[in-house]
């Protein structure tokens, strides 16, 4: 009797039925290959439309214009008149002079950034009397003399100082509308060592005026995006759309050309600082840096005014700041 239960336990008793084993799945269909013509056929249009990419690429990367810079005028949605050249361009005084600077903030506090818009009030004069007192450490002339002082450091001789010798005054800007608060600091130079150029300096500071495409570039973002901003609040949709593309279209063809005109031309030139029309004087990688920021702002203004997905940009217009418009 033991033996028989031990064997029911390890053999099994009862009356259930066997598990019965699933059966495997039928194969998959056998996949018809691909003719070789066509195959041959869709790899040929791939390179093709390839080839045809990189051939419009490098036609845009590779454009420029010889008209100077401020006679380019884009009309999508309004006119963007390029930078014209600074009033006091040829002009110099073998003497001790003061060069008078249009310093703004678009700041309430006055802690910048700080830009010098001499197109808003610039001059040059022989210099008048003793050159007046620092500003006091901590004070926000003290700021501003200091930031100036850095911008404009490569035109700086030994002994030229930067003074402040205004109070703030409200200013709207001609060309966006924005409002700014600005002072007038004067660089007070022992002499000129050359006449004044295009951007108001001695050749050492790169601008749009004088034809330089990356300081052109980001003017063109920065007033795109603003105007961009102004129509989505006067409810015009297309007109913001329109602008806000443009912005992200050169933002991103900056740095591309950049490295384009960098590793495959000889006619990069590094400035030691750009002055650009509505963001301050800028060492050349803060000045790329900034046009990419904007152009982020850009896409956030597109997506708010009825833009939907990431915006669309061919190389053509990516490009169009350094051709004629």
């Amino acid at each position: 009797m033991t033996r028989g239960l031990l064997a029911c336990a390890l053999l099994g008793c009862g009356s259930a039925a066997p598990v019965a084993t699933p059966a495997p799945p039928p194969p998959p269909p056998p996949i018809a290959p691909i003719p070789v013509e066509n195959e041959d056929a869709r790899r040929s249009e791939l390179a093709a439309a390839h080839h045809e990419l990189e051939d419009e690429q490098a036609t845009a990367f590779a454009a420029t214009c010889d008209k100077p810079a401020h006679t380019d005028k884009r009309c999508t949605p309004s006119c963007y008149a390029g930078e014209p050249a600074d009033v006091r361009a040829g002009k110099t005084l073998h003497r001790s002079v003061e060069i008078v600077h249009h310093v703004c903030t678009p700041d309430a506090g006055n802690a910048g950034p700080f830009v010098i818009a001499d197109e808003l009030g610039g001059e040059l004069r022989p210099a008048r009397g003793r050159v007046p007192a620092a500003g006091k450490k901590g004070s926000w002339q003290a700021d501003v003399e200091t930031a100036v002082g850095a911008a404009l450091k490569p035109e700086l001789a030994r002994g030229d100082v930067i003074r402040v010798t205004s109070g703030w005054r409200p200013v709207t800007h001609p060309i966006t509308a924005e409002k700014w608060r600005c002072v007038t600091a004067v660089h007070y130079a022992r002499s000129l060592r050359r006449p004044l150029d295009g951007c108001g300096a001695q050749g050492q500071i790169a601008c749009e005026a004088t034809g330089n495409a990356a300081a052109h570039g980001i003017n063109v973002v920065h007033y795109r995006l603003t105007e961009a901003r102004r129509l989505h609040a006067a409810n015009d949709e297309p007109g913001c759309q329109a602008a806000a593309l443009e912005a992200v279209a050169v933002a991103r063809g900056l740095p591309r050309w950049r490295q384009y005109a960098t590793l495959n031309t000889t006619k990069w030139k590094t400035s030691a600082r750009y002055r650009t029309r509505f963001d301050g004087v800028l060492d050349e990688d803060t000045l790329f840096t900034t046009a990419i920021a904007l152009g982020t702002d850009a896409e956030a203004v597109y997506a708010s005014c009825g833009g939907t997905g990431s915006p669309k940009t061919t190389a053509a217009q990516e490009q169009s700041f350094h051709t004629c418009w």
